[in-house]
């Protein structure tokens, strides 16, 4: 497969065409295994490879980006910025009706940083998915306005996605406790919801949420909190924005440290019946 097979719609391409002009270079790739256990690799004739194969070697990045359909690495190098935008071809039957609507979300992750709004560090270690969550809770109030802004459909994917997860929530068991990164991505996920959806918009909201109460209970209070502080900053603000990623990465580390109200009780609770 050519590094040509990813097709941008005209939006696409312009839009493309907006971020470079602000010195920022934009590569857009599909990465995949060539078997379940081997690492993630692009077509040969991708642009900049010999940076990308750094990032894509990594367990860490490795790891996480088995969980999504998409991502963005932003590289800095001394004369200009590289934004690497990755399809996730592993899990192509996921997104392949709706690439436009995800690419326009890596699209908006890149336009953010070629405007210099700052962003959180992706710090390889076990906890390496603190910077990804904490970015995307800032970062898509600005994209679902962009989007809007462009005319570039989104919901309807992000409503399906959605829609998918409540069964899931409502019958399964959580992931192990010490998965802190599957809390860390729901309370995101569901952060989402509350600020990107207006009352009344989804009818399947009051479910999502039970549903999601009833999978982690223990994300509760993260996601009440940093809702309840989200709402009230104009993340348009660059200082303003820099905040919210700090009050936000602080949140969320609370929950992955078990520091949250809710996760010391349930950990109380299962060293009791253990113990017992």
């Amino acid at each position: 497969m050519l590094a040509s097979a990813v097709l941008l719609s005209a939006a696409l391409l312009a839009w493309k065409a907006e971020i470079e002009q602000r010195n920022m270079e934009v590569v857009v790739a599909e990465a995949r295994r060539s078997a379940p256990t081997a690492a993630f690799s692009v077509p040969a004739d991708t642009p900049r490879l010999d940076i990308l194969s750094g990032y894509l070697a990594m367990e860490d990045f490795q790891r996480q980006f088995a969980l999504m359909r998409a991502t963005t690495i932003t590289h800095r190098l001394p004369e200009r910025q590289i934004a690497f935008i990755l399809l996730n071809g592993d899990r192509r039957p996921e997104w392949e009706r709706f690439q436009e609507a995800l690419l326009a979300h890596e699209f908006g992750h890149a336009w953010i940083r070629a405007q210099l709004y700052p962003a959180p560090v992706f710090v390889p270690g076990p906890h390496a998915c603190l910077a990804v969550h904490t970015g995307d809770i800032v970062q898509h109030v600005l994209i679902r306005k962009e989007l809007d802004r462009r005319g570039i459909s989104f919901r309807r994917q992000w409503l399906e996605d959605l829609e998918g997860a409540i069964p899931v929530m409502e019958a399964a068991q959580p992931p192990p406790q010490d998965d802190r990164c599957a809390r860390a991505r729901l309370a995101a996920e569901w952060v989402d919801v509350r600020l990107g959806l207006a009352a009344g918009e989804w009818p399947q909201q009051e479910r999502y949420e039970r549903a999601a109460r009833r999978y982690m209970p223990e994300i509760v209070s993260t996601v009440e909190r940093i809702t309840s502080y989200m709402r009230g900053v104009d993340v348009a603000d660059r200082a303003a924005h820099r905040q919210a990623l700090e009050t936000a990465f602080g949140i969320l580390k609370d929950l992955v440290y078990y520091r949250a109200e809710e996760y010391r009780a349930c950990g109380t609770l299962k060293k009791k019946r253990a113990v017992g």
